[in-house]
């Protein structure tokens, strides 16, 4: 199929937040490569709003959050009438499988390496060493359509900030009497699993020896994360910390990180979203590791991670708990190491 006769192409992400953000890049890649083509984009209506504010993207195509059968033929028939004829399929799991294979549409799909990942977990056997980040890897599902230079053009990940957001943030930050002399610290406390998140007393430590008097610090998360910030805020002496679990819309997070100096983080979603703003970074990286391709790519961003550990990594999604006891890929990333590597950026 030529380009020009790509007219209408659909994208299939379901999660999660990092995930689809890193999606961004191909999405640019594919409006210079398929200029007459429309572009919509199938996800989870909680993520929805990290696409539908992208101007390049025609339509959000919202599936259910929780997606059984009834609402996946729902979503099957919904594609099936758009009639698309390229699909392009990132997630690559049994529901997409399902979803894609509805019509005469050309298809490709995401090498997940899930072969690869399981030698490099559970044998320690790493044939991914070579392997490239995400956004470029989401990239080379159009490679047969677009020119060389372009594919391999280096390119961060993209967002869009609602202007209703901003102001809201805005008027949050002045009722606190936050002014431009702070310096605005985003930590997202918690990760979606307790080996890629950071210690909360080693968060609280991080806090209160941070060198900068200035700094105000925005603990973010929702749900169950409310027990870490708490745990962190219980630990911090002097310093000015906001709990903001469950108060702000993923707009609202857009906007606040976009307005940090600094986001300090384990492997999350938020984490991109400094990414796409080339906000700085210091990620702890606990159980990931480079291979898996989610690192934060932007210059401004330093990773800290214990190269010593043989266990390293012991899941690629991450555990509910270190399955050796220890935790000594977090535990052995101190707050003195964290606080070194923040200096240039205060």
């Amino acid at each position: 199929m030529k380009n020009e006769q790509v007219r209408r192409i659909l994208i299939i992400r379901m999660s999660s937040m990092g995930d689809i953000i890193l999606t961004t890049p191909l999405i640019e890649l594919m409006t210079k490569t398929f200029p007459l083509a429309r572009i919509d984009f199938c996800t989870q209506e909680r993520f929805t709003y990290l696409i539908k504010s992208n101007p390049k993207v025609h339509k959000v195509i919202k599936a259910k959050n929780n997606l059984d059968y009834s609402a996946l033929k729902d979503l099957r028939q919904l594609i099936k009438m758009s009639n698309y004829n390229l699909i392009i399929d990132l997630q690559n799991n049994l529901k997409t499988i399902y979803l894609r294979s509805i019509q005469d549409a050309k298809v490709h799909v995401f090498n997940k390496h899930s072969i690869k990942k399981f030698l490099l977990v559970n044998f320690k056997i790493n044939l991914l060493k070579d392997e490239k980040p995400i956004t470029e890897r989401y990239k080379e599902t159009i490679n047969r359509y677009t020119l060389t230079e372009d594919l391999h053009r280096k390119t961060l990940p993209e967002l869009f900030s609602d202007p209703v957001s901003e102001r809201s943030v805005e008027n949050m930050l002045e009722s606190l009497g936050i002014t431009g002399a702070n310096k605005l610290i985003c930590i997202p406390a918690v990760s979606g699993h307790f080996t890629k998140s950071y210690p909360a007393e080693s968060y609280a430590a991080v806090i209160n020896d941070f060198p900068d008097e200035n700094a105000v610090f925005f603990l973010t998360g929702s749900g169950k994360d409310s027990v870490n910030i708490q745990l962190i805020k219980s630990q911090v002496k002097s310093k000015k910390v906001y709990d903001m679990c469950d108060r702000l819309e993923i707009e609202d997070l857009i906007s606040l990180v976009k307005r940090c100096s600094l986001v300090i983080c384990g492997d999350t979603g938020p984490m991109h979203i400094a990414e796409a703003f080339d906000i700085p970074i210091v990620m702890m990286a606990g159980s990931s590791v480079k291979e898996f391709g989610f690192y934060p790519q932007n210059e401004k961003a330093v990773v800290l991670e214990n190269n010593s550990l043989k266990c390293r990594p012991c899941s690629h999604f991450g555990r509910a708990k270190c399955p050796k006891g220890h935790f000594k890929c977090m535990m052995e990333l101190t707050p003195e190491l964290v606080l070194s590597k923040i200096s240039p950026y205060i």
